[in-house]
């Protein structure tokens, strides 16, 4: 008889797309296996899967290696008998690869979910890579989001190519018609403005600063306003900038949690990040067929065709992206085209039905 019982290990359960990601799998698939999660318990999705889990759910630290919880970890892992971890982020990757040495017999899969490396020192980098080709021994399969982050892990030689597996990232479609005009009132949002939206973790990867510099470039075009949704490390940093610029053109939401009102409500979606695995924010953007103007980096290339769904422009020229924006707010023809586009996209590759299948097929081949 299979042995289901999956634990799905990740070191967080805030709003993000990791945490997302996992409830899903988690979601969709728990008619399937036999689930266990063992994550921090942070709202929303900690709490939800500790509620629902009860003694199935093992908090851990945010974001944090604790030695104490790892040990209790392994008794938890005994007690439930369970043969198969996927790990979800780099924390939980190193988790569920040194369980691997006191547990042998446990089958790993890790899933990045973003193998940032682009804002690491030389030396970081260096450490880094070396790190997780040790770690490779103990991974039984590699799950990356993209092609183009598995490429980048095949590159530094991190795996062997047969011990990797590209899913793309999906959705549940939510699409449906809608009154925008109503729906940016209850919003806070004006109505008569050609909106530029990103939703984003502040921190260095995203790079929320060049954000700020491309609505510089346009704060005299009184029709475009600027909406910077999120919360974080850099946020001192865009505040400052914002004054330096003295820019008016800029609203900041802080933290919400009802993403995907504010993407139905934009025109626009603008990622200026320095590296993606799959961004679930370009995922919805196009789910409701948003333009998307977005840095020319791995994760993006996978969900925006330049000049079919929208724009790619060069992290080294923030201009280029001001003017695909004023591009496609005097093209209504071509905005439309795009936005067609963008949401074909979406229901041909970023479904949650596509992923979860994929996921499924995975989870059984594990099994056997």
């Amino acid at each position: 008889m299979w042995n289901k019982n999956i634990l799905l290990i990740t070191l967080r359960s805030d709003i993000g797309g990791g945490s997302k990601h996992l409830n899903s799998v988690f979601e969709n698939l728990r008619n399937h296996f036999n689930f266990y999660i063992a994550s921090p318990s942070d709202e929303p999705f900690g709490t939800k899967w500790s509620n629902e889990l009860n003694d199935k759910f093992f908090k851990l630290p945010h974001r944090k290696f604790s030695i104490l919880f790892f040990l209790k970890l392994i008794g938890f892992i005994r007690k439930n008998k369970i043969k198969q971890i996927h790990a979800h982020g780099k924390g939980a990757g190193i988790y569920a690869r040194l369980l691997k040495i006191f547990l042998p017999s446990v089958k790993i899969i890790f899933t990045w979910h973003g193998f940032h490396i682009e804002t690491y020192s030389k030396i970081s980098k260096a450490i880094y890579i070396f790190i997780e080709k040790i770690l490779s021994g103990f991974t039984d399969l590699f799950i990356n989001v993209s092609e183009g982050e598995q490429k980048v892990c095949l590159d530094y030689r991190i795996y062997d190519s047969q011990k990797s597996v590209v899913i793309y990232n999906g959705l549940k479609d939510v699409y449906k018609t809608f009154d925008k005009t109503l729906l940016r009132k209850n919003l806070g949002l004006p109505e008569d403005k050609f909106i530029i939206l990103n939703l984003s973790r502040f921190d260095k990867t995203k790079n929320v600063t060049a954000f700020v510099e491309i609505a510089s470039f346009l704060k005299d075009e009184k029709e475009i306003l600027f909406v910077l949704a999120g919360d974080g490390e850099e946020k001192q940093n865009v505040l400052s900038l914002i004054e330096k610029r003295n820019l008016k053109n800029i609203f900041l939401t802080g933290f919400i949690i009802n993403s995907m009102d504010y993407v139905a409500a934009s025109d626009i979606y603008l990622s200026p990040s320095l590296s993606e695995g799959l961004p679930y924010s370009l995922l919805e953007a196009s789910m409701f067929g948003l333009p998307i103007i977005a840095s020319n980096v791995r994760g993006n290339t996978e969900v925006v065709i330049d000049n079919t769904s929208g724009f790619l422009f060069e992290l080294n020229n923030l201009l280029q992206a001001a003017d695909f924006i004023l591009k496609l707010k005097s093209d209504s023809v071509n905005y439309q085209r795009m936005s067609y586009n963008a949401r074909k996209i979406f229901l041909d590759k970023f479904t949650e039905e596509k992923m979860i299948f994929k996921l499924k097929e995975v989870y059984e081949k594990i099994i056997l």
